[in-house]
């Protein structure tokens, strides 16, 4: 259980961005990202909120946030109106954040190995890594997809076979059941 919330940290790590990456530097891009990220952590000087506004700043460039609160959310995306789908994007993007300052702590010098591209699509891309520790590794695999602009950002994360932004979409399709829009996203 350890190391699967220490394999969701880096997830968390990498998952804060906004940044288009070309097509053939996706390899290149995110490992100097993932080694400038560890660097960070490494440093036990900084206190929790350094480290973790030194990582946001390091990665805010290649996720794309929008595209994910719009895949969480699946058919209920589209009742909502532009305000409300602005709101929930920032709201989402802020949940993701505070859950990997959350966990902080758990960073014990796990490595991050890039393994392989593979392109599934025209226009989508999975980046294969493991997460090494000393005592066990797990595959991360990094969704990208092209936007308009022909770049390519992470539109989801699969840790050990699990989708992120599916499990969030399970979870706010039950809250929803219950709830109404608003307070989703309220309760971000």
């Amino acid at each position: 259980m350890k190391i699967l919330l220490k394999t969701i940290f880096i997830l968390l790590a990498l998952n804060l961005s906004l940044q288009a990456i070309e097509e053939g530097k996706i390899q290149e891009v995110m490992k100097t990202q993932i080694d400038s990220i560890l660097l960070v952590m490494q440093n036990k000087e900084l206190d929790k909120k350094t480290t973790a506004n030194k990582v946001f700043s390091l990665l805010d460039s290649i996720f794309d946030y929008k595209t994910m609160s719009k895949i969480s959310l699946g058919r209920n995306w589209k009742k909502l109106s532009l305000e409300q789908k602005d709101a929930f994007a920032k709201s989402f993007e802020k949940k993701l954040k505070f859950s990997y300052m959350d966990k902080l702590d758990l960073y014990t010098d796990e490595k991050v190995l890039i393994k392989e591209l593979r392109k599934k699509k025209k226009n989508r891309i999975q980046l294969y890594t493991d997460l090494l520790g000393k005592d066990a590794s797990f595959e991360i695999i990094y969704k990208f997809h092209k936007n308009k602009k022909n770049d390519w950002l992470i539109y989801d994360v699969k840790i050990i076979g699990v989708s992120i932004i599916q499990t969030y979409r399970k979870q706010f399709s039950a809250y929803l059941k219950n709830n109404s829009l608003e307070a989703l996203i309220n309760s971000l």
